[in-house]
């Protein structure tokens, strides 16, 4: 009698799963489970850890978020909702040069993302293009180039599809367009090589690609200046921002970067403003003419009021290392008013 009993049971609960296709073929969604975190672990930065859960997922958390994301530069002209949060500033505003500290170590930076160049900073067609754009396949995480805050993260109908906008600690804000899925929301703290989003062909736009900007106060400047995308690494620590590098027109080549140092007289006046074809033809012309230094040809610098090592190292196309080496002093050496370097 018990036997019978078991085989009865078995048989019945056989054929109540059989009766039942929603209990049998249903698909959890892990994200839609419960979520109770059940261990912290350390990230790859040590200004975040990562929390996991028990739905099989995981997330950043920033210990010091509090104190990070209530630094001034997250409080002056903070807008949330507009992709341009500095229409009171000119140009004219802005330093003539200044030196931006970029990272502090190399956990402070990581490449938006990898990939081929298709349109570079500068004019294009009829119009001038503020950023450069990475082609990639959709879905392609796009990376935090630096730690900063979330000011901007949602569709945008001008133009830039689902947009990112982060701030940075120096005031500097990466912009990351036409991505197909946002992974972070506004006044998140996030930090270098976090996912915030993902690649893809949202707004105006012809292909899956990353557009990519780097501003200071609304004003564009080629990322290409601070970012080897080539290899995806960064080319400064400190970087020395001049205003003439806010000039759409002043697009320049790597050759004569590494040529003169820096090249922005070559394309705008002294006032910043955009020169003619035929004017940038005439500089350019008359840069090449001039005699290239031979290997016993030192070049000096005066040092003028305002001047640091990272300065005139750009102005050069050299390194501070480099002119370290050549004056026999470290980088932490202060400079005077009228000091006589060695620069080549």
């Amino acid at each position: 009698m018990g036997r019978r009993c078991v085989v009865f049971v078995v048989l019945s609960i056989v054929a109540l799963l059989s009766a039942s296709p929603a209990v049998s073929q249903r698909k959890y969604n892990l994200e839609d489970l419960p979520e109770r975190a059940i261990d912290t672990i350390d990230s790859h930065n040590p200004k975040a850890k990562i929390i996991i859960y028990t739905n099989n997922t995981w997330r950043y958390w920033i210990p010091d978020y509090e104190t990070l994301a209530s630094q001034d530069v997250y409080l002056d002209h903070w807008t949330t909702n507009g992709v341009f949060a500095y229409r009171d500033v000119k140009i004219s505003d802005v330093p003539e040069s200044m030196e931006v500290k970029l990272v502090e170590s190399l956990d402070d930076y990581h490449a938006p993302v990898l990939g081929r160049i298709s349109s570079r900073y500068g004019p294009r067609g009829s119009g001038m293009h503020k950023g450069i754009d990475i082609s990639l396949p959709t879905g392609e995480p796009i990376y935090a180039t630096f730690e900063g805050k979330v000011r901007y993260a949602k569709y945008n109908s001008g133009g830039y599809g689902y947009l990112v906008i982060l701030r940075h600690p120096n005031g500097l804000e990466t912009y990351y367009g036409h991505l197909c899925k946002l992974n972070v929301e506004v006044d998140d703290y996030v930090v270098a090589g976090q996912v915030i989003g993902y690649g893809g062909n949202t707004g105006r736009s012809r292909g899956a690609h990353l557009h990519y900007e780097v501003r200071y106060a609304d004003l564009t400047f080629d990322p290409e200046r601070i970012i080897d995308f080539s290899t995806g690494d960064l080319k400064w620590q400190n970087f020395v921002l001049e205003r003439g590098y806010f000039n759409v027109s002043s697009k320049l080549t790597e050759a004569l970067e590494e040529e003169d140092g820096d090249l922005g007289e070559m394309f705008v006046d002294k006032n910043g403003n955009p020169l003619t074809s035929e004017e940038i033809v005439n500089n350019l012309e008359k840069a090449a003419a001039k005699p290239k230094p031979t290997v016993n040809d030192a070049i000096y610098y005066k040092v003028k009021s305002g001047d640091n090592l990272y300065k005139i190292a750009a102005k050069y196309g050299t390194t501070v290392g480099a002119i370290c080496k050549l004056n026999g002093i470290s980088s932490s050496t202060p400079i005077r008013i009228g000091q006589r370097l060695r620069v080549k």
